[in-house]
């Protein structure tokens, strides 16, 4: 018997029109139940463990509205994005595109890039607009990635970075599939040099079959030269990104996280993205072909043999409580993880400015540990002086995000998003509804802002 358990707005993912949509329990499984006039009914399943998806709301944190907002009182969420009035998180993270160009052409991409029908490229004066966009409108410490399309195309990518530094941007990360950096080590060296702080690697697996499907080509050797190559060079960390798809890699997410311990402490993190419905993507959205948080962090529970459980995992409540899970854990010398993050705990005591606290905990990278645990003295046991140091730079991450398409997106989270993407027209757009496609491909924001 279905129970409702909360109201929102949605999108038709036919039309893209604003609809209402009931939030119900049927089982122990939470799906999202809209109509369109037009186009008919959708019910879709957002979430495996009803009470757990309950529980969550209590770790919501206290909002921290924008400072400024380019858009004032609308009548129309989530179709006049900028940010406006409703919205009621800062930005914790802001992704600047600066290419739509790509030196691969992937059967999944979010941003359909060398397939959109348009060139995107901007010159510096451009991007130098979204960047002052950003200093306006983020607080510091300001962290933006910069994305594509695949930025390592552009070879004034040194150039753009040393220029989002200079204007008072702390902490930039690349978002990368790593193929030039991989061949080209000076080209590594001056993105270090102007002040790269990360690569957002993409990382599907440890398979070339995997990379086959998601990327049409074996690409394992290349990721791998990658880090070896920002082993050599020094100075970068590098975040592996998994776009997680039921029938392609899911039973490989323990794999992939074992790759990953290997690799600290250049490798700092794994962050899995179940795969969403909107640029490109192999498959028609229906149920079975849909990764829910719930049951990725319980595939990793099991093919980690429980060295994580999936109760390491917490929201960071900085976005809504159903966006993102997170873990942190310390690589002991014997490859194993000791979590640090447990839901047994229950929710956070304090939580306001929560997308400040964010901010500098990616600004400093993880620097909170280093604050918080010193090396003891000389009276203190060695063994536990030992795992503190070691605890400073052999520690992961593993964390996830679930991304909204037109099929399961609502406007309780995209209110509450902090992760946005800054427009030439000086607005800032929840990066979900900013890449949201519908049935057809047609796109609400990506296409009317990079083509206007």
């Amino acid at each position: 018997m279905a129970n409702k358990i909360g109201e929102t707005d949605a999108l038709c993912p036919v039309c893209l029109k604003t609809i209402h949509a009931d939030k119900v329990e049927e089982g122990d499984d939470v799906f999202i139940v809209k109509k369109c006039p037009d186009h008919g009914e959708w019910k879709v399943k957002i979430w495996s463990g009803a009470e757990n998806y309950k529980y969550l709301y209590e770790f919501a944190a206290v909002p921290k509205t924008p400072k400024k907002r380019a858009v004032g009182e609308i009548r129309d969420c989530p179709q006049e994005c900028g940010l406006c009035d409703r919205h009621l998180q800062h930005s914790c993270l802001v992704v600047a595109e600066v290419t739509n160009r790509c030196n691969l052409n992937c059967p999944i991409c979010f941003a359909t890039a060398n397939g959109c029908g348009y060139d995107f490229h901007p010159d510096m004066e451009t991007i130098k607009g979204m960047f002052k966009t950003i200093v306006e409108y983020v607080n510091s410490p300001r962290c933006v990635q910069l994305s594509g399309g695949e930025p390592t195309v552009r070879d004034d990518l040194p150039e753009i970075v040393k220029m989002a530094k200079d204007m008072g941007i702390e902490h930039i990360e690349v978002n990368t599939n790593a193929v030039r950096i991989s061949k080209d080590i000076e080209y590594l060296k001056k993105l270090r040099d102007a002040g790269v702080d990360d690569f957002y690697m993409q990382f599907d697996g440890t398979d070339d079959e995997i990379y086959m499907k998601t990327r049409g080509k074996p690409l394992f050797e290349v990721k791998k030269k990658a880090i070896e190559n920002c082993k050599e060079v020094g100075g970068i960390g590098i975040t592996l990104v998994v776009t997680v798809s039921p029938d392609i890699n899911l039973d490989s997410v323990g794999e992939i996280i074992k790759f990953a311990t290997d690799n600290v402490p250049v490798v700092k993190g794994v962050h899995f993205q179940p795969i969403a419905h909107f640029g490109r993507y192999p498959v028609e959205p229906k149920d079975e072909n849909r990764v829910l948080l719930p049951d990725l962090v319980k595939a990793i529970e099991k093919q980690t043999k429980g060295m994580l459980r999936a109760d390491n995992f917490m929201p960071t409540s900085c976005s809504n409580v159903h966006c993102d899970l997170k873990s942190l854990s310390v690589v002991l010398p014997d490859g194993s993880l000791f979590p640090l993050t447990t839901m047994s705990l229950g929710p956070p005591k304090k939580t306001e400015n929560i997308a400040d606290k964010t901010r500098t905990e990616v600004s400093q990278y993880w620097r909170v540990i280093e604050d918080t645990m010193d090396g003891g003295n000389d009276t203190e046991d060695n063994s536990w002086r030992s795992f503190v140091k070691r605890a400073k730079t052999h520690y992961l991450t593993v964390s996830a995000m679930a991304f909204q398409d037109a099929w399961t997106g609502e406007t309780e989270r995209w209110e509450r998003c902090c992760i946005h993407v800054v427009t030439l027209d000086g607005k800032l757009i929840p990066f979900c509804l900013f890449n949201v496609t519908s049935k057809d491909g047609t796109t609400l924001y990506r296409r009317k802002t990079f083509c206007a």
